[in-house]
């Protein structure tokens, strides 16, 4: 079975070596990898050029975004299987090995395996998926593309990419894929380490409207109208949650100085929560320039988040403030803490915190 990958890239020069390197020692030898580059001018050919002997094509020049690069590589590839794997994301050992084995097991269209989310601090996290409900193809991402391997034969069924989305024609493809009844086979194996903070990432907003647009036509048109309330409710609270956080980190950038009043600013601060919400607390003291002395988190096997330790409440020293994350648990933890000696004063709820910051225009000219 011949494996075609397609990796697209621009000014990746920092990150692709790594990606080339994960596909060429999977040691496969029915493989076919095919670079487009749209231009790159950071020394990315130079990195690609070392590996030439490995790589069946590249073409480098302008494109009109990423899935006009994808349909270009997609049009190129005798594959029996496709994958696209992104140029700062990289594939475990032996994926090809075992994605050909569950193909020639089942008529599956699609082997959609699982990945790992790699952030910023260089650990590894297991992306949890909903796939028992196939209703979620409209609402999260369940087949994640940098582990979906799928048959040449259905690409030429269903087409490639809408180029008039920009940022979500993979969702988009997805979704009416499966509705045209695509036969996707989910694995166990973890076949994709996933760069946390892409161009999905950095424009959060746009790509979540596009992925409302594509949802919402799609159950417009193919029979799924029961969907629609759903869809329309689902997205426009994301949507609204997203506007509100730029809205938030606007006021930090234009506002910083009133920003940091809410804060005592010679105390360090613990997080309470090492999940999301903790780290974008993280985020946002560090913008802020606070100190921060750690997390405090009862999980067992969280020891260090973004080089700050993790530590249990027993550990607390109490000459620090506290900014509790853990939405919906903010009364009963800082009762906790009061309770425990700690001083109220010094005990911050994350959530009120976020009003203030939304609203530190009118505080400010109050």
């Amino acid at each position: 079975m011949k494996i075609s990958v397609i990796t697209v890239c621009y000014n990746s020069s920092a990150t692709i070596e790594r990606t080339i390197q994960s596909v060429i020692r999977q040691n496969y030898s029915d493989l076919e990898y095919i670079i487009i580059d749209g231009g790159s001018t950071d020394g990315t050919l130079d990195v690609i050029a070392k590996y030439q002997p490995y790589i069946s094509l590249c073409i480098s020049e302008p494109d009109n975004g990423i899935y006009d690069a994808m349909n270009k590589g997609l049009e190129r590839t005798t594959g029996d299987v496709v994958a696209f794997l992104n140029s700062d994301d990289w594939y475990e050992r032996d994926v090809f090995e075992k994605v050909k084995n569950y193909f020639n097991g089942s008529n599956a269209d699609m082997v959609s395996g699982n990945i790992y989310l790699h952030s910023s601090d260089g650990q590894n996290h297991k992306y949890v998926l909903d796939r028992e409900n196939k209703e979620n193809i409209f609402f999260q991402v369940i087949y994640p593309q940098p582990a979906l391997f799928v048959r040449k034969k259905f690409f030429e069924k269903t087409g490639g990419f809408d180029t008039s989305y920009r940022i979500a024609a993979d969702a988009a493809w997805l979704i009416n894929a499966c509705i045209a009844g695509a036969e996707v086979l989910c694995v166990d194996d973890y076949f994709t380490y996933f760069r946390d903070g892409g161009i999905s990432c950095q424009r959060k907003y746009e790509g979540y409207r596009e992925q409302y647009k594509a949802a919402l036509m799609c159950a417009k048109t193919k029979g799924q109208e029961h969907l629609v309330k759903k869809i329309e409710d689902y997205y426009s609270n994301i949507l609204e949650t997203i506007a509100r956080e730029q809205k938030i980190w606007e006021a930090i950038n234009n506002n910083t100085e009133e920003v940091k009043k809410l804060f005592y600013p010679q105390k360090s601060y613990y997080i309470w929560g090492a999940g999301m919400r903790g780290k974008a607390c993280l985020d946002m003291l560090t913008k802020l320039e606070i100190s921060i002395a750690g997390f405090i988190d009862q999980s067992p096997d969280k020891v260090r988040v973004e080089n700050y330790p993790v530590i249990s409440m027993e550990e607390i020293d109490r000459t620090h403030c506290i900014c509790i994350t853990p939405k919906g648990y903010e009364k009963d933890i800082k009762e906790l803490l009061i309770k425990s000696e700690m001083n109220a004063d010094h005990v911050l709820v994350y959530s009120d915190l976020l009003e203030q910051i939304a609203n530190i225009e009118e505080l400010k000219n109050k």
